[in-house]
C-alpha cells in the first residue's frame, strides 16, 4: 500500500483487484470475478491524476532533497500540476485567509503553508501569484511528527464574491510536520531559503472496478448478506488500515466459511453471502445501480472499514456503528452480542486469574500478533463510508460499520502495515464469521435467540433514554420546564417505536410460523404497553418538578405550527429513489433565488431517511430530534421544501 500505481494497471486491472481475486481462487471460491463499474459521481470522460516522479529540493541556505515520490507516496498533493520551478520559500501560517498576506510578497514564490494546502490555493496562488505550495498538515502530528498527511488542491475553490479571481493550475508538496517547522524555523530566524519543486503528472483515463464473491445458499440462495470493504479510496492513495485491513477481513470471512463448508465441518449456508470489494462508496452505489435484481436480495449489510489496527499502539476502540435510527433492526444486537463476548473473552479478568497467572477466557490470538485485550466500543450511527449507501432512505437495507478508531496514521503516509496487527484481525475475521453463519442459517431456534437478544437490549436502551428523559427535566430552568417535558415525552415515544420496529425486523426469518410470529408480536405490544407506562412516570416527575420549583404546569398540546404541519406528508419523486443523489439535487437548485434557509447539520440525512410516504413533516422533526437533539420545526420545513423545489419530494396533505 501507499504505492506508486503503475501505468497499466490503468489500462488492466488495479493491482489490488488481481491480488483478491488471485486469493478468492486460491481458497476454492470459484463464484468470484473483477466487475465494471459506472461511475456514480462524473460524467463525460473518465480521467484521474496520477504521479510519475515528484521532487522537492533545498538550494539555499544548503542543498539537500527534502522529499521524493519514490520514498513517499503521498509528498504530491492530488490535483498537481507537471512543473519544474526554482523560487524563494515564504512562510505565510496556514495561508487561508486575507491577513496571513498582509505585508508579504508571495508573487513568483512558493509558500510554506501550516495546513490544508488546498484551503491555501485561493489566497497564495489564484489572487496573489505563488507559484506553488509546500505544506504540512497531517492527522496526528503531535503522535508522529515524521507522518506526511494526503491531501489535494484538484478541484478545491473557497467560496468568494471576487469573481476576478481565476483559479490557476499549481503543484502543491507535503512535508512532515518536523520537516515544516524546521524550514519554518530557518525562515524565522530570517535566513532565506530557495527551493526547487519537480514533478511529473497526468490525467489519465481510468475505469471503476470491484471484485465480487458470493458464497451461494441452497434453501434460500435469494436472501443474501452482503460484506462491504472498499478496496479504493480513490486511486492515487491506499493506505494498510484504510482500507486493505477491511478487504482482507472480509476476505479472511469468505476464506474461513467455505473451508467449514468444504470440509463438511458445517452444513451448506441456508442463505447466500456475498462478498463485495469496491471503491469507497461511489463503487457500492454503481454496483447496486447495475445490478438492481441483487439490490433486491440484500436483507443486510456489514460493512468494514480500518478494522486492523493495533488497538494498543493506536489509543483505539474497536467499534460497531449501528444503524441510524431510521432504519431500527435485530443486526445491531447480533453483532453486539459477538462483539461482547469476543471482548469478554479475550481480556484478563481478576475474576479468572488463576494458577498463578492472569489468563484469558477464550484467546483468539494470532502467532505473530499482540496479546492486547480486545477493546471495543457499541456507538451509535455514523456515516463516512459504504454502509451509508445501504442505509440511505431511498434503499433502506440495515447495515453496520466495523471499524477501530482513532487511528494514529489516518489518511498519512504513517498508515503501513507496521500499524496493523494481526491478532486484532483475527479477531474481527472471527466476529465476521459468527454473525455471517448465524445470519444465514438462522431459523425458528435463531429467531427466539434473536427476539429474546433485541427485546433485552431495547429495554436497556429504552432505560437510557429515560435517564435522558429525566436528566433533561433536572437541568431545565423553570422557563424551559414545559417545553423540555416536551422534548423528553418525545424521546420516550420515539424509543418505544423505534425499539417496537427493531423487534418488527426479526419476521424476516420466520418462515410461516404463526405460532412464533404470535409470539413477536406479543414482545411488540409487551414493549408499547411499558412505554404508556414510562410516558406516565415522566408526567409525575414533570408535575413534581414543576410544584418544587413554583412553575405552572402545562398539558401536552399541539400548537398551530405542529397541527399545520402535522397534516402534510412529503412523498418521495422518482429523482429521489435509490441512493440520494447530490449532484442531482444541486442541480435542480442551481439557478433557484430566495430558498428556504435551514441549519440542520447531520441530521439532513436522517430527515430524509424518514421521509417514507407515511410521516407527516411534524413526525419527522419529532423522530429526528430524539436522535440527534431538538430541531427547530421550521429548519425542517425548510429543507422539505428545499427537497420539493428540486423536484425530490412532492407534499400531500392528509
Amino acid at each position: 500500500m501507499n504505492r506508486n500505481r503503475l501505468p497499466e494497471e490503468y489500462r488492466t486491472h488495479y493491482f489490488e483487484s488481481e491480488f483478491i481475486l488471485k486469493k478468492l481462487h486460491e481458497y476454492g471460491i470459484r463464484e468470484s470475478y473483477i466487475v465494471e463499474l459506472p461511475d456514480f459521481f462524473s460524467t463525460g470522460e473518465k480521467k484521474t491524476w496520477d504521479a510519475e516522479s515528484a521532487e522537492l529540493w533545498m538550494f539555499e541556505p544548503e542543498k539537500k532533497k527534502l522529499i521524493d515520490l519514490n520514498d513517499v507516496p503521498a509528498c504530491l498533493a492530488s490535483g498537481s500540476v507537471t512543473s519544474d520551478v526554482t523560487a524563494e520559500l515564504i512562510y505565510v501560517g496556514p495561508g487561508n485567509k486575507e491577513s496571513y498576506y498582509e505585508g508579504k510578497d508571495v508573487k513568483d514564490k512558493i509558500v510554506l503553508v501550516n495546513g490544508s494546502p488546498g484551503s491555501a490555493k485561493f489566497f497564495a496562488v489564484d489572487k496573489y501569484g505563488a507559484l506553488g505550495i509546500v505544506a504540512y498538515s497531517s492527522s496526528h502530528p503531535e503522535f508522529d511528527p515524521d507522518q506526511v498527511g494526503w491531501s489535494g488542491i484538484g478541484g478545491r475553490r473557497m467560496v468568494t464574491t471576487d469573481e476576478k479571481v481565476q483559479p490557476k493550475d499549481t503543484f502543491a508538496f507535503m512535508v512532515s510536520t518536523r520537516m515544516g517547522n524546521e524550514l519554518r524555523n530557518i525562515l524565522e530566524k530570517g535566513v532565506k531559503i530557495k527551493v526547487r519543486a519537480l514533478c511529473k503528472t497526468d490525467m489519465v483515463p481510468y475505469h471503476d472496478e470491484g471484485v465480487v464473491a458470493l458464497i451461494k445458499g441452497s434453501e434460500y440462495p435469494d436472501e443474501e448478506l452482503i460484506f462491504t470493504a472498499h478496496l479504493f479510496e480513490g486511486y492515487a492513495k491506499q493506505g494498510a488500515n484504510d482500507n486493505a485491513s477491511g478487504c482482507v477481513a472480509i476476505l479472511e470471512t469468505a476464506r474461513t466459511i467455505h473451508k467449514l463448508i468444504d470440509k463438511g465441518k458445517i452444513k451448506p449456508l441456508k442463505r447466500s453471502i456475498r462478498f463485495l470489494f469496491i471503491p469507497e462508496i461511489s463503487g457500492t452505489i454503481a454496483y447496486l445501480n447495475k445490478y438492481p435484481e441483487i439490490k433486491k436480495k440484500i436483507f443486510a449489510s456489514i460493512n468494514e472499514d480500518m478494522v486492523g489496527e493495533a488497538l494498543h499502539k493506536n489509543y483505539s476502540f474497536f467499534s460497531i456503528k449501528r444503524t441510524p435510527y431510521s432504519i431500527p433492526s435485530y443486526l445491531n444486537d447480533v453483532l453486539e452480542n459477538i462483539i461482547e463476548w469476543v471482548g469478554m473473552t479475550n481480556r484478563i479478568s481478576i475474576e479468572y486469574r488463576g494458577d498463578g497467572y492472569a489468563k484469558m477466557l477464550k484467546p483468539i490470538i494470532s502467532p505473530t500478533g499482540s496479546r492486547d485485550s480486545f477493546y471495543y466500543k457499541i456507538d451509535k450511527f455514523y456515516g463516512a463510508s459504504d454502509h451509508i449507501v445501504f442505509v440511505d432512505g431511498g434503499i433502506r437495507i440495515p447495515g453496520v460499520m466495523l471499524i477501530a478508531w482513532p487511528d494514529m496514521w489516518y489518511h498519512t503516509s504513517g498508515d503501513t502495515p507496521d500499524k496493523s496487527d494481526s491478532t486484532q484481525l483475527k479477531r474481527v475475521a472471527f466476529v465476521g464469521v459468527a454473525a455471517a453463519l448465524f445470519l444465514a442459517n438462522a431459523s425458528d431456534d435463531e429467531v427466539l435467540k434473536i427476539i429474546g437478544e433485541v427485546y433485552g437490549r431495547a429495554l436497556l436502551r429504552i432505560g437510557e433514554e429515560i435517564r435522558r428523559a429525566f436528566q433533561l427535566l433536572n437541568d431545565s430552568r423553570p422557563e424551559e420546564l414545559f417545553l423540555n417535558y416536551k422534548e423528553a415525552d418525545n424521546i420516550l415515544k420515539q424509543a418505544i417505536i423505534r425499539e417496537s420496529e427493531a423487534l418488527n425486523s426479526v419476521s424476516f426469518f420466520i418462515k410461516g410460523n404463526k405460532g412464533l410470529n404470535l409470539y413477536l408480536k406479543s414482545k411488540i405490544e409487551s414493549l408499547k404497553t411499558k412505554g404508556l407506562s414510562l410516558n406516565e412516570d415522566l408526567k409525575n416527575h414533570y408535575i413534581f418538578l414543576g410544584k418544587l420549583r413554583n412553575v405552572e404546569m402545562k398539558k401536552l398540546t399541539l400548537s398551530a405550527e405542529e397541527n399545520r404541519l402535522g397534516k402534510i406528508i412529503p412523498v418521495r419523486t422518482e429523482k429521489m429513489q435509490g441512493f440520494f443523489n447530490f449532484f442531482t439535487f444541486r442541480e435542480q437548485l442551481k439557478d433557484k433565488k430566495d430558498l428556504p434557509k435551514y441549519n440542520l447539520g447531520a441530521a439532513e440525512f436522517e430527515v430524509r431517511n424518514f421521509i417514507d410516504g407515511k410521516r407527516s413533516i411534524l413526525d419527522i422533526r419529532n423522530a429526528v430530534s430524539a436522535e440527534y437533539g431538538s430541531l427547530d420545526l421550521k429548519d425542517v420545513e425548510n429543507y422539505i421544501k428545499v427537497l420539493e423545489i428540486a423536484g425530490m419530494v412532492k407534499l400531500e396533505n392528509k
